[in-house]
């Protein structure tokens, strides 16, 4: 059941339109299916649409260390529910290979950029051999972390950030969708954490959602972007926006 917080969050929600540019309009983000309980385990890793837009799969992938076990999830629009399958669709890793691609469908020339920063740690306070032996080992793993830094990768696109993963592996896909060839345009989660949308001439359009989004797929017709949005542990919510352009 989609919680109350959720409810008044979403109430206020509103879509910025830098001025001067608009491309599409985008309505409120509205709660899809709400992913708990004992029939939802694992991690969304992939999201992918049946190509008449009615039907979407979730994978998850569920486990602390290889190998992680791969679940499937199948979510038809018309019922708001999910159900666990044994195996994704035919149509799944075709629309996931497209919709993660480097460059844009029908663009070749448009090529998402990857730019890697080595940020310098801090100087831990305290050595890490005291504060082992003082039994704070959680705060001897933090400052072994402080001390050595971070890996930032960032992909952009028309100088534009896409996507953005601090001392994680780079999944294509996970923080951006292009959409279909026809509408030249892409969704991504801004380094922010919030929902935008990008025609391949520049114009964008932010979508005041909650942060803590991945996952954004357009819908084959044009119509509509879902993407994930954790709620808590072990807890998710696949989102729906729908999208008018010209």
């Amino acid at each position: 059941m989609r919680s109350s917080t959720l409810g008044v969050m979403l109430a206020s929600a509103i879509v910025s339109v830098p001025a001067g540019q608009q491309p599409f309009s985008a309505a409120t983000p509205t709660l899809l299916v709400d992913l708990q309980g004992s029939r939802f385990k694992g991690e969304p890793s992939q999201l992918a649409w049946s190509p008449d837009s009615t039907t979407l799969c979730l994978q998850t992938l569920e486990g602390d260390r290889a190998p992680l076990k791969t679940r499937y999830y199948l979510i038809r629009l018309g019922a708001r529910d999910f159900n666990g399958i044994d195996a994704a669709p035919e149509w799944a890793p075709k629309y996931w290979e497209w919709k993660s691609a480097r460059t844009a469908p029908g663009h070749p020339e448009l090529v998402i950029q990857v730019d890697t920063q080595n940020k310098p740690g801090k100087i831990p306070t305290q050595s890490l051999q005291q504060k082992s032996k003082n039994g704070l080992m959680e705060n001897a793993i933090a400052s072994q972390n402080e001390a050595e830094g971070s890996v930032v990768r960032t992909l952009t696109l028309s100088g534009e950030a896409i996507g953005q993963y601090v001392d994680q592996p780079l999944v294509p896909g996970t923080t951006f969708g292009w959409s279909p060839e026809a509408l030249h345009a892409v969704a991504y989660v801004k380094p922010t954490g919030r929902l935008a949308l990008m025609d391949l001439k520049g114009g964008k359009l932010e979508v005041d959602a909650l942060k803590g989004i991945t996952l954004p797929a357009w819908s084959p017709d044009g119509s509509q972007i879902v993407y994930v949005q954790q709620q808590g542990r072990h807890h998710f919510a696949l989102m729906q926006v729908a999208v008018t352009h010209p």
